[in-house]
């Protein structure tokens, strides 16, 4: 009895001691089972293809691109992580559709504003002569517009009654001899603008001069002449303009999205069509405040020297202003970037022909780059050529064909080609092959699928066996196998001929 009680009561603690552990410690089984029943309580809504969500299906398949579709489980119908799956490309293909990768950069764009300019005169170099009395123009010294002068070149004589006046009050004011009279009759020939020769030869002569000579007060070319001899002038009539033409202004039009990039300082650089290939170098001098309502443009005001007159008012010119360096950030080339007027993405080269798209923010742009604000980090690889094969929403039926077997010819003739057959489809209406050139066609050796064309079986191939193959086009103008037999089969016949078997 007591070997018994001992044996019960040895059980006892052993029976508490596994239930314990049960509770403290769940069975590794039974936590599997939980994941596995909660995997499996997610049930498929449907199947997308992974470069477009929009193409949906109800079954497993392949998507217009050949890639097999993914599928989509409750609740994850607005994964945004779908629509940037990765897919995987033949190297073959990659090289034959011209694939062609490039490092995201960490560097410093520079931009440049290409716009036009026009010279004009230097509004601080122009002269606008008036008389300050009214008279008749006597005798004009300069003819035309456009005709040069020297600075102290006589420009016309005027007689005027009042200047007459003048000049008789001065004179009586010297004969008189009290100072204040002679000041203030001097004063009043100066306001006048008679020149100072003029008043000491006045002085001088003794007796008052009926014609009052006008010099250019600048040199340059006469801009307006709006007199001719012996015409009735009045204060506010502008009877001629000079500009000084050593030095002449290039106002260029910076576009109001540009305004932010305008600084004083900024160099220049603008060509002409007169002579072609000549450079000419300047500063931006100042910024207009005013935004030309018409143009929306903001006038940019550069100064040049021009001793030799070859600039002229009126010429346009093209205009490259360098604009201020941008903060380091991340750099791609400008063809590397995908608008779709809805977003921007690049697609991103992640190694052995696999190929991903990322959207990205994109800045500023100068020498055929751009910078990327976000999307990308330094150092990663980004599809620069041939990515709008891999990512065109537009365009994914014919990127499939392009990326599955591309046309090099257009020969409507059927073609032959020799091989290694691959495997077969499961539907046994398309194979895989790898097959040698084919120069009927343009086609580079390349492992393919190619659909049968209706009739067509391989019959007793063996998958891995040599094969020689036609290929001919069907209604949609697709290359299809239009007959396939073994290559031994060839040869055998060659030799029965004594020919050499075709190669």
């Amino acid at each position: 009895m007591t070997h018994l009680n001992l044996f019960v009561l040895v059980l006892l603690v052993g029976l508490a001691g596994g239930y314990s552990i049960a509770i403290l410690i769940p069975w590794r089984d039974g936590s599997d089972s939980g994941s596995q029943s909660t995997d499996t309580e997610r049930s498929i809504l449907y199947w997308v293809a992974p470069m477009d969500p929009n193409y949906r299906r109800d079954a497993p398949g392949k998507s217009p691109m050949g890639m097999d579709l993914v599928p989509v489980y409750g609740g994850d119908e607005g994964s945004e992580a779908m629509a940037e799956s990765s897919i995987t490309i033949d190297p073959s293909v990659i090289n034959n559709i011209g694939v062609r990768t490039t490092k995201v950069e960490l560097a410093s764009l520079r931009p440049s504003l290409q716009t036009v300019g026009r010279i004009m005169f230097d509004e601080e170099r122009v002269a606008s002569l008036h008389l300050r009395a009214s008279g008749w123009i006597e005798r004009l010294a300069v003819r035309t517009e456009g005709e040069a002068v020297k600075e102290g070149d006589l420009l016309f004589e005027v007689y005027s009654p009042d200047l007459v006046n003048a000049q008789a009050e001065f004179l009586q004011a010297l004969r008189i001899g009290r100072t204040e009279l002679i000041d203030a009759s001097r004063e009043r020939l100066r306001a006048l603008d008679i020149a100072e020769v003029q008043i000491a030869e006045i002085e001088e002569a003794g007796k008052p001069q009926q014609y009052i000579k006008v010099y250019a007060p600048i040199s340059g070319v006469v801009t307006t002449l709006n007199v001719a001899d012996g015409q009735f002038v009045k204060p506010e009539t502008e009877i001629v303009a000079l500009a000084d033409l050593s030095v002449v202004w290039l106002m260029s039009d910076a576009f109001e999205a540009s305004a932010a990039q305008l600084r004083t300082g900024l160099t220049i650089t603008a060509q002409s069509k007169f002579e072609p290939g000549e450079v000419i170098t300047g500063v931006v001098d100042y910024i207009y405040p005013d935004l030309n309502p018409v143009t929306r443009t903001i006038p940019v005001r550069t100064v040049l020297q021009n001793p030799e007159e070859r600039l002229k008012p009126g010429m346009f010119m093209t205009v490259e202003i360098e604009g201020p360096a941008r903060p380091e950030t991340t750099i791609i080339p400008r063809e590397a970037l995908i608008r779709t007027g809805r977003e921007e993405r690049v697609i991103l080269a992640l190694g052995d022909g696999k190929f991903q798209p990322a959207a990205v923010v994109s800045g500023m742009e100068a020498d055929n780059k751009i910078e990327i604000l976000s999307g990308l980090n330094a150092g990663e690889m980004v599809v620069a050529s041939g990515q709008f094969l891999i990512d065109s929403e537009s365009s994914f039926a014919g990127a499939s064909l392009r990326l599955q077997a591309p046309e090099m010819s257009e020969v409507d003739a059927e073609a032959e080609g020799v091989g290694t057959f691959n495997s077969i489809s499961e539907d046994r209406r398309s194979i895989n092959i790898n097959h040698g050139p084919i120069d009927a066609l343009g086609w580079p050796a390349m492992t393919m699928d190619m659909a049968l064309a209706p009739g067509v079986t391989v019959g007793e191939i063996d998958i891995g066996a040599d094969i020689r193959f036609t290929l001919g086009r069907n209604e949609d103008g697709m290359f299809v196998i239009t007959s396939i037999s073994p290559a031994a089969e060839q040869r055998d016949h060659a030799d029965q001929h004594n020919m050499e078997p075709v190669q």
